[in-house]
């Protein structure tokens, strides 16, 4: 309605309402930026009150259009919307722009053809048929375009940065054990066991032995009744299920439990890890794969979203205890098929997805006296669980009476992939973080990070679609690696931890050390890991204090010179900041006369090093760039200094290459950057005192008053640095 159609009152509204806008508006601006000078005021506050009354006119214009469609196109753009929407589940920005993209191509398509049968199209104008055309035309295009991107699985373009490997010459390493991923000495057999009047057959087939249900009320939340009627129980009675993989022999054989992570709860998860059970069950371990797939999501039972259960976390950790508290019973009874045959003194636990924070939790709740949700509920298991592995694990959904699950003297090993597209950050840095280890204890943590590995492929039913339905093809499946490989890289570092962890047979701690000893038993990608063990005392993990200038061993001191940034931060990963802290160090040699550089000062400490004694630390490249040569690569020298002032320094590449931030691009082109595709992974340096030795003879290893970072060697970076400490050789 123009101005002069309007009735007097409307008018008067208008002029109210725009009298008071531009005051407000005009005072607000003052403050905003009056300070800055007259001309900048005016010029400032017209800009933007130009801009918004073209936004403003926009909207305006754009209400006015959808008065003129039709009711009923409106109600199915809606409904069409909501529909299209929730069939590509990915990345927020991206679901929107293939909804709308679809909603708009194929109404102007089915308005030409349908115009077109009605005999509506020759009635028309020239000019309406000409745009009609050319409309129809480009959408038929968009649409043959966006189906062609949409089913095509991607490049597998890997830059050559992501080719180089963050390890030494071949000839540095030698590993001369069994291949760990190889089958051992035993035959294997396989049974399974199950609750009673079992929701899955396979559970209560002829051989099976029957368990006990067990009461999980406590630990879960919101379990709907369509729930109960699905799987045939409550939370009151869940099942004990599981496979069982174990030797043909005599002897009392280490037990490894095995849990599965979220999956649609009908479509089984627990047997995609029978890769391991006839690996490890050859190689003398009992291996079980538990079933909790009723725990798991499930849209109808959670009635469509809208009664999801809640809060699980904590029953997928309980049940694990509840599977060993049963096989505690089976080892002791004289008349079982299992008597004599587990050694409950060593168990190890191995999680995937939630699975993964879930063994955490199931190693917690085993030193616990009670549930820390419910002091009346008592827990008295205490098993010899040594050991747990976190495949692709989430981290913090469950807070344990609102702190982080903190674990102490227990072995830990992460494993991730850099295109995960569930599990899309690395969060088993975050429990690795928070494991701590007694003076001298035998036990060690480690994460190792995988280009090219996905979330499902560590688990044979779930494969190499991370998403739900046509969610999966917004990504860039090319990247990934083979199935087979995925699989080969779980056999091999899970088999070393487990021989080093349950058996002792320290050698294959090498691998952890350094990953470049199983170059030969990995398949052809790259890897980054950390390690920390025991028998590391820690200088300087820059998490005791906000002092820039302290250590975390007490006497200590920490300085910087010529540094361009220099300071104490949460790691920031892809998602959101870790959990935990370590000192940011960037440098600029062309803007400053100094060779920058970063000390550790020992003197007031109280620290017993010796010859063979190692210089640690932990590393991350903050640096983005591609690189075009290992030439490129960020260098620097680590440098130590006696109190008679003799120093000896080695370049950081002679113990391995420190690799950019690994780019896991996994939506496809040309939207990769909707979704953030790097994040610093934290590598492990070990440097032998004696080695520095050799450089400088008159250097005394056992005498080391200074750790020095000179940053001689790039001329600019930007690195992130924790643990730094002295390790000695661990002692069988």
């Amino acid at each position: 309605m123009h101005w002069k159609h309007l009735s007097t009152g409307w008018k008067g509204a208008v002029i109210g309402l725009s009298i008071v806008s531009l005051l407000l508006y005009i005072v607000q601006a003052y403050y905003m930026i009056g300070t800055r000078g007259i001309g900048d005021y005016v010029i400032g506050s017209a800009a933007f009150l130009i801009a918004i009354i073209l936004l403003s006119a926009f909207i305006t214009l754009f209400i006015r259009l959808i008065k003129k469609i039709p009711f009923i196109y409106i109600w199915i753009m809606f409904a069409s919307f909501f529909l299209v929407f929730i069939c590509f589940i990915g990345p927020l920005k991206l679901m929107f722009i293939i909804t709308i993209s679809i909603m708009v191509s194929f109404s102007i398509l089915g308005m030409f053809i349908w115009r077109l049968l009605k005999g509506q199209y020759r009635q028309s104008g020239k000019v309406s048929r000409i745009i009609t055309i050319l409309l129809s035309f480009l959408s038929i295009a968009y649409i043959l375009i966006g189906a062609y991107w949409l089913f095509h699985n991607g490049d597998n373009e890997v830059p050559l940065s992501y080719k180089l490997k963050s390890i030494k010459a071949i000839e540095q390493y030698s590993l001369p054990l069994p291949n760990p991923s190889e089958q051992g000495e035993y035959q294997v057999k396989t049974l399974t066991y199950g609750s009673a009047n079992n929701y899955r057959k396979e559970f209560n087939a002829e051989d099976s032995l029957i368990t006990k249900s067990v009461d999980g009320s406590p630990f879960v939340e919101n379990w709907s009744s369509i729930r109960t009627k699905t799987f045939g129980f409550g939370p009151d009675q869940m099942p004990l299920n599981g496979t069982v993989w174990y030797p043909d022999g005599d002897g009392s054989f280490p037990l490894v439990i095995a849990v599965h992570g979220n999956h649609l709860a009908t479509d089984y998860s627990d047997l995609g890890y029978d890769y391991l059970g006839n690996l490890l069950a050859s190689k003398g371990y009992i291996f079980v794969s538990i079933d909790e797939n009723f725990l798991n999501t499930s849209p109808y039972d959670d009635l469509f979203m809208l009664k999801v259960l809640k809060n699980e976390n904590p029953a997928r950790g309980w049940l694990i205890l509840e599977h060993l508290k049963m096989w505690k019973e089976w080892t002791n009874s004289k008349d079982h098929l299992f008597y004599n045959k587990v050694d409950m003194q060593r168990i190890s636990l191995i999680g995937h997805s939630r699975g993964g924070e879930a063994v955490a939790i199931a190693a917690l709740y085993n030193q616990l006296p009670s549930y820390p949700e419910n002091g009346n509920i008592n827990f008295d298991y205490n098993f010899g669980i040594r050991s747990i592995i976190s495949i692709a694990g989430t981290d913090s959904q469950y807070k344990p009476a609102g702190e982080l699950t903190a674990l102490k003297d227990i072995s830990y090993l992460a494993i991730q992939g850099s295109h995960d597209m569930d599990v899309s950050s690395f969060d088993g840095v975050n429990q690795y973080a928070r494991i701590d280890f007694t003076e001298n204890s035998p036990n060690f943590k480690s994460t190792i990070y995988v280009y090219g590995a996905n979330h499902g492929q560590f688990n044979t039913k779930w494969g190499k679609y991370d998403g739900a339905g046509l969610g999966n093809r917004l990504y860039n499946i090319a990247k990934i690696l083979p199935q087979e490989d995925q699989l080969q890289i779980v056999k091999v570092l899970v088999s070393s931890f487990l021989e080093t962890t349950l058996k002792q047979k320290m050698e294959y701690r090498s691998i952890f050390q350094d990953i470049g000893y199983a170059r030969d038993l990995l398949p052809d990608t790259i890897y980054i890991s950390d390690y920390l063990d025991g028998n590391t005392m820690i200088v300087a993990n820059f998490d005791e204090d906000i002092d820039f200038s302290t250590t975390t061993l007490k006497g200590g001191r920490l300085v910087g010179q010529a540094l361009k940034e220099w300071h104490e931060e949460m790691v920031k990963m892809k998602y959101s900041d870790s959990i935990f802290r370590a000192v940011r160090l960037d440098w600029d040699c062309t803007e400053t006369n100094e060779i920058p550089s970063y000390s550790i000062f020992l003197s007031g400490t109280e620290v017993d090093i010796k010859e063979s004694d190692y210089i640690v630390f932990s590393m991350a490249n903050r640096e983005e760039k591609d690189l075009d040569s290992i030439d490129e690569l960020l260098d620097l020298s680590v440098q130590v200094e006696d109190h008679s002032g003799n120093i000896a320094s080695l370049p950081l590449s002679s113990v391995s290459n420190l690799l950019p931030m690994i780019k896991g691009d996994i939506i496809k082109r040309p939207f990769t950057a909707l979704m953030p595709t790097k994040e610093p992974i934290f590598q492990n340096f070990a440097f032998k005192l004696e080695e520095f030795k050799k450089v400088n003879s008159e250097f005394n290893p056992e005498n080391v008053a200074n750790i020095k970072f000179v940053f001689d060697k790039s001329n600019k970076g930007s690195i992130y640095l924790s643990n730094i400490g002295i390790r000695k050789e661990f002692l069988d």
